[in-house]
């Protein structure tokens, strides 16, 4: 018995292991506070090892985290009796799948403080979305999930997920308009 809970341990460690930061870079966005974040992490942390004998080999491993991620994320949350509808979302988190680079190391001062500027307004209109667009987009563009991948981790309809997607792509690019506007963006 001891060899087999030996198995499960090296094999929970290999396969779920390498998805913290983007668990943590969820759990940051949906949250908003780093500490919060810290706290849903671990009961998530515990959820999955409670339930790691559920994920199938063939499954995505990520995708399965991020799910009990976001579960936990709501579960914190509905006991407070209040939505996440205003977090701060820092796209220079340590997941490296969610970090936009805006910068170039070769850069002037000035160049870097306008892409400085520009870095706020993007994560000040993402702060704006609505709960449902913005999880879709931060799953979409900074977690790079497929579609499939987000109707999985939500549990909403694939329809749903794009619709969400499509309507956050559509504020973003009304709130950041000016920016598109004046060659700022390209």
């Amino acid at each position: 018995m001891h060899n087999a809970h030996s198995t499960s341990d090296s094999r929970f460690e290999r396969v779920v292991l390498p998805h913290l930061d983007s668990a943590y870079t969820l759990a940051r966005y949906l949250v908003g506070d780093p500490s919060e974040a810290d706290d849903v992490l671990q009961e998530a942390i515990l959820r999955a090892i409670q339930y790691f004998h559920t994920l199938r080999r063939d499954a995505d491993a990520r995708a399965w985290l991020l799910t009990i991620v976001r579960r936990e994320c709501y579960t914190v949350w509905g006991h407070r009796g209040t939505r996440m509808n205003t977090v701060s979302l820092d796209v220079g988190a340590e997941d490296e799948n969610s970090r936009v680079e805006l910068a170039d190391p070769g850069d002037s001062p000035e160049t870097l403080a306008e892409r400085n500027l520009v870095r706020e307004r993007i994560i000040d209109a993402v702060d704006l979305l609505p709960g449902g667009l913005r999880e879709a987009i931060v799953l979409r563009e900074l977690q790079q999930f497929s579609y499939e991948e987000i109707a999985t981790i939500t549990g909403a309809p694939i329809g749903t997920v794009m619709s969400r997607i499509s309507r956050a792509r559509a504020r973003l690019a009304e709130s950041l308009r000016d920016l598109v506007d004046y060659g700022e963006i390209s």
